[in-house]
Formats: C-alpha cells, sequence, structure tokens
C-alpha cells in the first residue's frame, strides 16, 4: 500500500511539472494541457501500480521542465542556472531509476547542437557565454549527483547485491526478435542458471544470430513492423495483459463506490470494456493530433518528435512488444500533442477554408456553364 501511494504520488507529480512546462513555454495552452491532461489520468490506472515505468515519470517530466526553463528568453539567469543544476540532477537520477528514459537528453543535444550550427543568433557574446556557464553547471551538477547517488548505492546493506548474477544487455536485445518482441520466459531461465556473466552473454548472443538468421531481412523488416504496432496500438498500456496486479476477487459486486471502480479496472469487471474503449479513444485523440500538428519545425517540437522517435527505436532493438513500455515517455507524448493542438486548428481552418474557396469557384464555373 505504501509503494501504491508512492506511485500516486510520483505519477501526479509529473503531470504537475508538464503544467509547469506548458506554463513556461505556452501559458496560452495551460488551458487544453489540463483537460488532455486529466483525460490522461481518467484512464490511467497504472497510477497505483508500483513499477519502474511510472516512477520515473516525474524525473523525465523535471529535466524537460529545466530544459525549458534554461532556453526561454524570457526567463532571469537565476532561474536559467537552477534549472541547469535541476537539469543535471534530474538526468543521473533518471539514469539510476530507467536509463531508456533519457533518450530525450540526447534528443534535446541532437536539435540544440544542430541549432547552433544553421541559427547566427546563437553566436553572441551573451548567447555563448550563457550556454559555457549553463553547461558547466550541467555538468558539475550530474557529475556530483553521479558520485553521490553510486556511493549509496554501493555503500547500501539493505540489499545483498551480487554482481555476478548481472544480466548483459545483449539479453534484452535477444528476448526483442523472438514471439512478439516481449519478455521470453525461456531466455529469463537460462539467465538464471547460467553462472557467469561470459555464459549469459555467448548464450544471448547465439539466440540474436540465430533468430536474425531465420528471419532475413524481408523478415526482420517485417518483424519490426509488427512490433512497432504492439508497441504503440494499445492506449490502455497493456494494462491487465501480463502478471498479476491484484491478489483481490477479479469479479467484483455492485455495491459501493470502491466496487464500482473495480468494475472498471478490474480483469472480469463489469465495465472493463467500457474502460478499454475510453482509453483507446483518448489514446487515438491523441496520436491523431499529433499527426495533424505538423508545420513550422520549431526546436522545442522537433525536440519531443526526436525523443519519440528515439524511444520507438529503442524499443524496436531491445524488449518490447507491450505498449506498456511507452509510459516512460509519456511526458513527451503529452507535451508533444499539447503544443501541437494550436497548430492542429490552424491546420484545419486552413483546410476548410481552403475547401470552401473551391466550392465556391466551382460553384461558380457551374452557374457560367448554366
Amino acid at each position: 500500500m505504501f509503494f501504491d501511494y508512492v506511485t500516486l504520488l510520483f505519477v501526479d507529480l509529473s503531470a504537475v511539472l508538464n503544467l509547469l512546462s506548458v506554463y513556461v513555454v505556452r501559458r496560452r495552452a495551460l488551458g487544453v494541457a489540463i483537460y488532455m491532461t486529466c483525460g490522461w489520468l481518467a484512464v490511467f490506472p497504472s497510477i497505483i501500480m508500483p513499477y519502474t515505468d511510472a516512477w520515473v515519470l516525474p524525473l523525465v517530466s523535471l529535466f524537460m521542465l529545466c530544459y525549458f526553463t534554461m532556453r526561454s528568453d524570457k526567463m532571469p539567469f537565476g532561474f536559467q542556472a537552477a534549472a541547469a543544476v535541476g537539469f543535471g540532477v534530474s538526468v543521473v537520477l533518471t539514469y539510476f531509476m530507467k536509463p531508456s528514459s533519457i533518450i530525450p537528453v540526447i534528443a534535446i543535444v541532437i536539435v540544440e547542437f544542430l541549432a547552433w550550427m544553421v541559427q547566427k543568433r546563437h553566436f553572441t557574446a551573451y548567447r555563448v557565454f550563457l550556454t559555457l556557464a549553463l553547461s558547466v553547471l550541467i555538468v558539475d551538477s550530474a557529475s556530483e549527483t553521479y558520485k553521490v547517488v553510486h556511493q549509496k548505492v554501493e555503500s547500501q546493506t539493505y540489499l545483498k547485491i551480487d554482481k555476478s548474477l548481472s544480466i548483459p544487455a545483449i539479453h534484452f536485445m535477444a528476448m526483442g526478435v523472438y514471439d512478439q518482441g516481449g519478455y521470453s520466459w525461456r531466455q529469463a531461465l537460462a539467465m538464471v542458471y547460467l553462472p557467469t556473466e561470459k555464459q549469459k552473454t555467448d548464450y544471448s548472443v547465439k539466440m540474436l544470430k540465430k533468430r536474425l538468421k531465420k528471419l532475413g531481412p524481408l523478415g526482420y523488416a517485417k518483424f519490426l513492423v509488427m512490433k512497432q504496432r504492439n508497441n504503440t496500438a494499445d492506449g490502455t498500456f497493456g494494462w491487465l495483459k501480463e502478471g498479476h496486479f491484484f491478489l483481490d476477487n477479479q469479479k467484483p459486486k455492485q455495491n459501493g463506490i470502491t466496487n464500482q471502480l473495480k468494475n472498471y479496472i478490474y480483469l472480469y469487471g463489469e465495465h472493463i470494456a467500457d474502460f478499454r474503449f475510453a482509453a483507446q479513444f483518448w489514446w487515438i485523440t491523441l496520436l491523431v493530433i499529433i499527426a495533424l500538428g505538423f508545420g513550422p519545425r520549431q526546436n522545442l517540437i522537433q525536440v519531443l518528435r526526436l525523443s519519440m522517435v528515439g524511444g520507438f527505436m529503442f524499443l524496436l532493438l531491445f524488449e518490447g512488444g507491450r505498449s506498456r513500455y511507452l509510459i516512460q515517455y509519456l511526458p513527451c507524448l503529452l507535451l508533444l500533442s499539447i503544443f501541437s493542438f494550436e497548430r492542429v486548428v490552424a491546420n484545419m481552418k486552413r483546410l476548410f477554408g481552403w475547401y470552401d474557396r473551391e466550392l465556391e469557384k466551382d460553384t461558380a464555373k457551374f452557374s457560367e456553364n448554366s
């Protein structure tokens, strides 16, 4: 129960930090942000399930907020300096919590580097000083945080760690090319029985090569398409599709508010299909907004888009096959949809305006011909 409340706190904290990011970047979009965030929380029962995917959400939201604050021209230097320190700290904590969640940081570095190369406005004395100062603060705060956390992890005595039983990263790549591209109990069991890291690595490499040879180039391409569909298609994020989330009876009664809620999220609840429909509708709406938000390529939008592309690529290469792996990237997805909404409205107005003009032209031609 304690960890349930911790997860609840972390997810809600992530939502608040996302709203602060919208406030910093585009204050007029705050109303849309609140509605989208409430819609997400309403169809996200994973808010009460202790898991690193949910626990890392506030850290991802925090370093995105710090990034937006650092690059905002309206922020005084003191706020930008504090954001730089927060960015370094939150990135390192994210790495320790869930390493794959720092992919948006890679996207930030790529986009900002390219922006420096092509935008002349960066090459002013103040811009150069600001960039160097913030970079030093980020590196210093990150290195100090890493030292402290690493020392705490190494010296802790709550759990006895046997490093000889550690699983190599190649194992997760090997699992990611079998069946649906997700968890494989056979390979996981092999990691338990093989005594040394070298044997585990050799076994995983063997399984990976064997599967890729069997698939061939065309078969592997088809497999990746199927895996990407599995990674992104489910708006419930794989709710109830694996694991035993509750020890309670999965067929709840009808009396009381608690049982009414259980009927929406328990496996044999009377309204579980209604929940799945609502979650899928929200998910499709989110993706449609992102898809229709084409237009001017602002750097912030490009960072969020590249973050999602990087996340998709990571899940294609490593263990995936479930939409729940996307939970760690939800702050980027939500912010991308929020910042794209205004552009979607403009695109729709332009589209229907174009359609009306064409209709008027056709009507005029029809009248002349008549």
